[in-house]
């Protein structure tokens, strides 16, 4: 797996920040221009990535419904990377796994995932994630 390059890099600490921000479109738009390249894994990872960010965009402007079909975008995109890795799972996989099915149940029970989100953004997503997946 080649690494990423520099403006690659680039936009993806750029969609962290924006992530981190609350910024969930902006962060959007800067990993899919990354995304738009990638091939594999990696293309599937950050696609699940995407659906996040948009889903949280959708709750932000009360769009449950958007929000809990990317999500389970999101969910079922790592459910198939999970199935594709032999042990060990890389951990933002697991990770990002976990997140969205945590903040789908929580869509569907009626209580506010952006918190978990929040922190899932701030302090458990870091860098290190650009060269993992």
């Amino acid at each position: 797996m080649a690494a990423f390059d520099a403006h690659e890099l680039a936009s993806l600490h750029r969609g962290l920040e924006h992530f981190r921000a609350g910024d969930y479109f902006a962060a959007h738009d800067d990993w899919e221009e990354v995304w738009r390249e990638l091939s594999g894994h990696r293309r599937t990872f950050w696609q699940a990535m995407i659906h996040l960010v948009v889903g949280g965009y959708h709750y932000t402007n009360g769009n449950l419904r958007g929000c809990q079909g990317q999500w389970q975008k999101a969910l079922q995109k790592c459910t198939d990377l999970i199935q594709r890795y032999e042990e060990p799972i890389p951990e933002p996989i697991t990770c990002l796994h976990d997140m969205s099915r945590a903040g789908l149940a929580m869509v569907e029970g009626g209580t506010d995932p952006l918190p978990h989100l929040e922190a899932f953004a701030t302090s458990v997503v870091s860098d290190t994630w650009f060269t993992l997946v």
